[in-house]
């Protein structure tokens, strides 16, 4: 079902879905009063807002109409935004798709509370469900899904730290790793939207919905991984390596290092937890080795078997404009380049 073509750009037709959100948020936040406004409307004012348009599709794809779903969709982008602003502040990253970021702009304390303005703003976007025709059991599951979705990311997010400690980690844990990260928060983006749509509840299909986003995001997370180490900086607009700096443990690193020699895991291994930048010479040695071994092709790989599986759980759903998008766009976050 794949159509590789798609990968290569982001749908035109992306810009109707990401219109809505946008007048949503400015609907509701304008241009900001206080510096502290300013900051937080910086952080969301950017981004494809893939998880909030994917909230809009299933909302629409089970036959509902997108724009019910849009201030669920708009809570989902905020939490995606504030949870980018404090991963710059762990990363002690002061740019952001090569712009200074919240934190850059900032400093700590400020993207600290910049965030927390995002997410605290969560709670009214569900009052916005109920004000729209959303009765109680469908709010409660919502919120059910809002807040499990957010301990996950937490805890992903934890693991990643934790893992770029160690030596040794598996390809298990790794997978493991950005079910949580990244595969929850846009299940149950997903989710939330079909939760909405849905005139009858079918918890089976609200369930297909949250295994689609949670496949597709790890497929999303696997691909961003093999750009951080094989992308360019020119196409992605953000510096390369950032990862392996840190001393992240990717898909692609892992692989590696299962079938390397010595001399070549001390070399990649002398790469981690860079505090300057690297030299050419090393970066173009590291990306050799890493082909080499096939390891960014393995990991393309895997990334293309979380996209088959999304996408076959979109053929319970009928046909329809909105379930060809999902298609679409699953392709693209699988696939792209940037």
């Amino acid at each position: 079902m794949t159509n590789e073509a798609f990968s290569l750009t982001l749908p035109t037709w992306l810009g109707e879905y990401a219109d809505c959100i946008d007048s949503e948020i400015l609907s509701r936040y304008g241009k900001g009063k206080t510096e502290l406004d300013k900051a937080a409307i910086d952080a969301i004012s950017k981004g494809k807002r893939i998880r909030a348009v994917l909230a809009l599709l299933w909302c629409e794809a089970v036959g509902g109409d997108f724009r019910r779903a849009a201030p669920i969709a708009v809570a989902y982008e905020l939490a995606h935004a504030a949870a980018l602003v404090q991963d710059d502040i762990i990363d002690d990253s002061s740019l952001r798709r090569g712009e200074k970021s919240i934190f850059g702009k900032y400093g700590v304390s400020g993207a600290i509370l910049a965030s927390n303005t995002l997410l605290f703003q969560v709670p009214n976007l569900i009052a916005e469900c109920g004000r729209r025709g959303a009765d109680s059991p469908t709010l409660s599951r919502l919120l059910d899904l809002l807040g499990d979705c957010y301990r996950s990311a937490t805890i992903g997010e934890f693991l990643d730290l934790q893992m770029a400690e160690r030596d040794h980690v598996s390809e298990a844990e790794y997978c493991e790793m950005i079910k949580m990260k990244t595969g929850a928060l846009i299940g149950a983006s997903s989710a939330s939207g079909a939760l909405i749509g849905s005139s009858t509840k079918d918890k089976a299909m609200i369930d297909s919905a949250y295994d689609f986003g949670e496949a597709l995001g790890m497929a999303y997370q696997v691909q961003d991984d093999i750009l951080d180490l094989m992308g360019e900086e020119s196409v992605m607009g953000k510096p390369i390596f950032t990862d392996i700096k840190r001393g992240k443990k990717s898909l692609v690193l892992i692989h590696f290092l299962n079938l390397c020699t010595e001399e070549e895991s001390k070399f990649i291994r002398s790469l981690f937890a860079r505090n300057g930048s690297y030299e050419y010479w090393e970066i173009e040695k590291a990306r050799n080795l890493l082909t080499k071994y096939n390891s960014p092709k393995y990991a393309q790989k895997v990334a293309q078997n979380y996209m088959e599986r999304a996408e076959k759980l979109l053929l319970s759903v009928n046909s329809s404009t909105a379930r060809e998008r999902l298609l679409e766009l699953s392709s693209y976050l699988a696939m792209r380049k940037y």
